[in-house]
């Protein structure tokens, strides 16, 4: 690097700074003096009202979780604004019209997630939706443990598993790497689905008001390969902000999601980029108060899911499969309650992954040498 580039470099970190004390000055007065004595006197008095349909930021965590401001809507998802081919990346194949190139296996391997995870997730839950596959395809569904999304992605390109619920972050693995197809996005009963990647900071932590306030900060992102806490923050702080991780502050790593909150709730770091539903179990858990964290940035909402299928299968297998996920209400079963879907909608892959490849094009991943683990 060039001297002018290093002094470029340490001019913007500059702004970037002041920028954060400007911000801290323009909150001072309504949450208390400069001098703290480590408790916190903030209450939602202290944040302009909150309209979800225009919000404006810091919000107290607990007031986000209050109004469901966590989750997509699939009003939002109507609303947005169609891409006819992925900006990164292949598109989703078409299936075979060549019936020599059809599979029809003797039985439906199905994947949900990777590990003990998807263990967990599929005991008795995902009954309904096997039943119905084997119903509508006449065919023998088995339930298979991959032990990383890797796996699921390896599976399916050798046409050993058929149908998978993929990560969000690692769906382009599959459409690119597997020849997958993304089939159906679980929605709840009251048309939520998915996540936002929240920016947080302690309720009381005047110097912290939005992403331009994290330059020279003590910020955790959860995992080098996590999507949401590293991938998306990186190329959504630079794209949006001006703000480049490891150059205008330092990341640590905390191990995950749950790290990342339970440490900037007990101080250890100063903010971190985390997923807001799994703050929102963090508190309903019991393990932070939702009220002693504030929310400076939110993004738009990524999406859940998908359940994939691969793109050869032969087309009465697809059509029972597609029919067990869009013909039937799962709403009031164990399994909407697990995986927050009760109904299905259509996937646009385009479009509703759009989030996410705009973060993949932006930081180069190479499809055939990253998969997102969270």
């Amino acid at each position: 690097m060039t001297q002018d580039s290093n002094s470029e470099d340490s001019s913007r970190r500059r702004f970037l700074v002041g920028a954060g004390v400007v911000g801290a000055t323009a909150l001072a007065g309504c949450t208390g003096d400069d001098e703290s004595d480590g408790s916190s006197d903030v209450s939602e008095d202290d944040f302009p009202d909150f309209d979800p349909t225009n919000p404006e930021y810091p919000q107290l965590g607990s007031t986000l979780i209050e109004h469901d401001f966590e989750l997509g809507t699939t009003e939002f998802l109507e609303e947005m604004e169609t891409q006819d081919e992925p900006r990164y990346g292949n598109a989703p194949p078409e299936p075979p019209e060549d019936e020599s190139e059809w599979i029809d296996p003797d039985t439906l391997v199905f994947s949900y997630g990777a590990g003990e995870t998807g263990q967990q997730a599929y005991e008795g839950t995902l009954d309904p939706i096997v039943e119905n596959i084997e119903e509508e395809t006449g065919k023998d569904v088995q339930f298979e443990i991959l032990n990383s999304y890797a796996a699921q992605v390896e599976a399916m390109n050798a046409e050993r598993l058929h149908i998978a619920a993929f990560f969000p972050g690692n769906t382009p693995h599959g459409v690119n790497l597997a020849e997958a197809i993304p089939l159906a996005m679980p929605v709840g009963e009251d048309g939520t689905f998915g996540y936002k990647l929240w920016v947080i900071t302690q309720a009381d932590n005047d110097e912290i008001n939005s992403v331009e306030d994290l330059a020279g900060k003590d910020v955790a992102h959860t995992s080098e390969t996590s999507g949401s806490g590293n991938q998306a923050p990186r190329a959504m702080f630079e794209q949006d902000f001006g703000v480049v991780p490891d150059e205008d502050y330092e990341v640590t790593y905390s191990g995950g999601h749950e790290q990342s909150i339970l440490a900037v709730d007990n101080g250890d770091y100063e903010a971190g980029p985390v997923a807001s539903t799994n703050f929102r179990e963090v508190a309903e858990a019991g393990q932070i108060d939702a009220a002693d964290i504030k929310v400076v940035w939110s993004s738009n909402p990524f999406p859940s899911g998908p359940f994939s299928i691969r793109y050869n299968l032969a087309p009465d297998i697809r059509e029972g499969i597609e029919a067990a996920f869009f013909d039937y209400d799962y709403t009031g079963t164990e399994m909407a309650e697990e995986i927050h879907g009760g109904t299905f909608t259509e996937v646009d892959y385009a479009t509703h992954w759009d989030v996410i490849l705009t973060s993949h094009e932006h930081l180069g991943i190479d499809y055939g040498d990253d998969i997102e683990d969270e």
